[in-house]
């Protein structure tokens, strides 16, 4: 089906979005199809004058009339009396610039995905402030899984311009179901999106206030009508800040906050400012009745800018050892360090993860240790504190990350001594002053071929795609965290956790969680070994980084150890299975003509899901591992996998993982 292009005029509509039906009859919609149709996106004029838009799917309307617009402050520089502000969500008028079909084709070197396509249909108005005559871009895409807008600052201009509020907003309405994550309280470790998930809350319940200031992105939706929609941002510049959404959702309608002011240790300003032209990140929702295309999405990559690293031959995702989490003192002790090193050597990992404070234990140590991996065949990485005044975290290296004269020089020494790449933690703030430190140490990491794993940091919004070195990002509340005695009990938390990550954080970008820890730590894991270990496949990472030791993976039995050496991080294709979030998910990925089917349990009673295995032709031949009566045991053996559909019974906390050598 063609896609509908075309300006309407509505006629006999019933009252929407605070308008009359009287009002609703006379003014313009500017109406947009996907290429398929099954999608559409309307835009028109407010009751108070602003911008709204709906979203339907099928013809059903999922999102309702929802609010655009925001405030824009500028200054012309050579005059001290020019300031004015243009609110573009009250005193507009729109009309249409352009439209015209998109399509692309790139290939991702990390994700759920390697060669990717997209295709939609784009529409940019231009909204007039009738005050000041000051104009704004608004510009949509609406593709047959999803749709996304964002708003830009046209032609060019020596004005100063800043935002001081926005206003967008998604109605999602009643009835439905909310995955969210509470936004962290500024403290001495965050924001750094670590708070627990909810495992569905009814759409419009405002996040408890002793639990956080709003409500993070990437947020899961159900709504009252069926539709899934994943809401999230990508292509973020240094135009501007990191966005979340306000605590509060009156009937449902969920709206975009900015930064707090004590983010960053109270240093930076919230608002955004830029010169144009400029475009701010595109906000977008994946939208469909299967919940597949959610966990399978790449959209925050189709809309993402395309890569600016020209030579990728030089990126080599990978498995990394990782000693800080089970002796978290050992970034100080050269000689366990160089254990680590071992250990990803004899399991035949690329690389070795050398955590904070390592400056400590005297001179020459990262020329041991790259002497060390070099002699081994494994990469070093090395741990560095981000601050700098926005952080108050002692941890060392610091003060040179901040600093762009003495990071370049840094990373140059590093290329020259063979370092891999850099962990980079303990960033604090979603501040547009700390996006344009994120996309400049990109920027510079990739002058001197260092790959980058962000800790302590904001959520992914599109960068591996721009930045192709960008190996994983933290920004969950990952595997480190069954070493500390904070509430709520880790232990408890991750069995339905891990199920829900694959849903919302772990789509939108590789998620360093850490995980994979089999040994015993100070929360008790209810999880079983064969759930861990499928995590390796289930939660994807440009660098997985093993959380265990040696003493925990020297125990396992030899069909874990092949796996674990063997296992990819970098994947051709995903396919979602089966599941839900909070109980459980299955999913398949596709390494070269190796599938890795992996699933785990969230739930406390067993479960028997069929699977849609036709994928791999007539059948073929699988090691299994999986679940014993003991939590803490390693079983393995050989299946047989059907064609066709296959019944699989996960067990309570438990897990299985499928290596299939070649489908038939």
């Amino acid at each position: 089906m063609r896609a509908v292009l075309c300006r309407l005029w509505l006629c006999g509509l019933f009252a929407l979005g605070g308008l009359s039906a009287a009002q609703a009859e006379s003014i313009p919609v500017w109406q947009i199809s996907s290429p398929h149709g099954q999608l559409r996106a309307e835009v028109r004029q407010s009751a108070d004058g602003g911008a709204e838009y709906a979203v339907s799917l099928d013809g059903q309307r999922v999102v309702d009339w929802s609010p655009l617009g925001l405030t824009l402050g500028w200054v012309d520089q050579s005059r001290a009396d020019s300031e004015q502000r243009a609110d573009f969500a009250r005193t507009v008028t729109i009309a249409e610039r352009s439209r015209q079909s998109v399509q692309d084709a790139y290939a991702m070197v990390t994700g759920k995905r390697r060669n990717n396509a997209y295709a939609a249909q784009a529409l940019t108005l231009a909204l007039t402030d009738v005050e000041t005559g000051r104009q704004l871009d608004l510009e949509f895409q609406v593709a047959d899984d999803g749709v996304a807008f964002r708003y830009a600052l046209p032609g060019r201009s020596a004005l100063y311009s800043w935002v001081e509020h926005e206003d967008t907003g998604f109605a999602i309405g009643l009835g439905g179901t909310h995955w969210g994550q509470p936004y962290d309280r500024p403290n001495a470790w965050q924001p750094a999106y670590e708070a627990p998930w909810n495992t569905g809350l009814p759409t419009g319940t405002a996040v408890p206030a002793e639990a956080g200031p709003g409500w993070s992105i990437p947020a899961l939706f159900r709504s009252a009508g069926g539709a899934w929609i994943l809401l999230h941002e990508s292509g973020l510049t240094r135009d501007y800040h990191a966005s979340h959404l306000a605590p509060e959702a009156p009937a449902g309608l969920y709206r975009i906050a900015g930064p707090l002011a004590a983010d960053g240790n109270g240093f930076g300003d919230i608002r955004a400012a830029m010169t144009a032209p400029a475009a701010m990140p595109w906000r977008f929702m994946v939208i469909s009745r299967r919940l597949g295309d959610i966990a399978e999405s790449n959209r925050v990559f189709d809309l993402a800018a395309p890569s600016t690293v020209a030579d990728t031959d030089w990126i080599k995702p990978g498995i990394s050892s990782w000693s800080w989490l089970t002796d978290h003192d050992s970034s100080q002790d050269l000689g366990k360090l160089k254990a680590f090193i071992t250990l990803a050597a004899d399991r035949g990992w690329s690389y070795s993860l050398v955590d904070a404070n390592w400056e400590r234990i005297g001179p020459d140590v990262i020329e041991q240790l790259v002497a060390e991996g070099n002699a081994r065949g494994v990469g070093v990485l090395l741990w560095y504190n981000s601050g700098g005044r926005h952080n108050a975290v002692t941890e060392g290296p610091r003060n040179i990350m901040d600093d762009r004269m003495r990071r370049r020089a840094e990373f140059a020494r590093l290329e020259r001594l063979g370092i891999k790449g850099v962990k980079i933690d303990f960033f604090q703030s979603d501040k547009q002053e700390r996006i344009r430190q994120y996309i400049e140490i990109l920027e510079d990491a990739a002058a001197f071929h260092l790959l980058v794993n962000f800790h302590g940091c904001t959520v992914p919004r599109g960068w591996q795609r721009t930045y192709p070195h960008l190996m994983t990002m933290e920004a969950v509340r990952g595997g480190e965290h069954y070493t500390f005695d904070s509430e709520p009990d880790f232990g408890q938390l991750s069995t339905t956790q891990n199920s829900v990550l694959p849903f919302t954080r772990n789509v939108i970008g590789s998620m360093d969680f850490t995980p994979v820890l089999f040994s015993r730590q100070r929360r008790t894991r209810l999880t079983t070994s064969a759930h861990e270990a499928a995590l390796a496949v289930v939660f994807e990472s440009g660098i997985q980084h093993m959380a265990d030791g040696a003493a925990g993976y020297d125990g396992v039995s030899a069909d874990y150890k092949r796996y674990l050496a063997n296992v990819p991080t970098v994947w051709d294709e995903t396919r979602f299975l089966a599941g839900s979030p909070g109980q459980g998910i299955v999913l398949a990925r596709r390494a070269g003509p190796r599938w890795y089917i992996a699933g785990i349990s969230g739930a406390a009673a067993a479960r028997t899901l069929t699977l849609d295995l036709s994928f791999l032709g007539r059948g073929a031949a699988a090691l299994e591992l999986k679940d014993g009566p003991d939590r803490y045991g390693f079983y393995s053996g050989r299946r047989q996998l059907a064609a066709g559909l296959q019944r699989v019974t996960l067990n309570p906390y438990g897990g299985f993982v499928w290596v299939v050598a070649a489908a038939n």
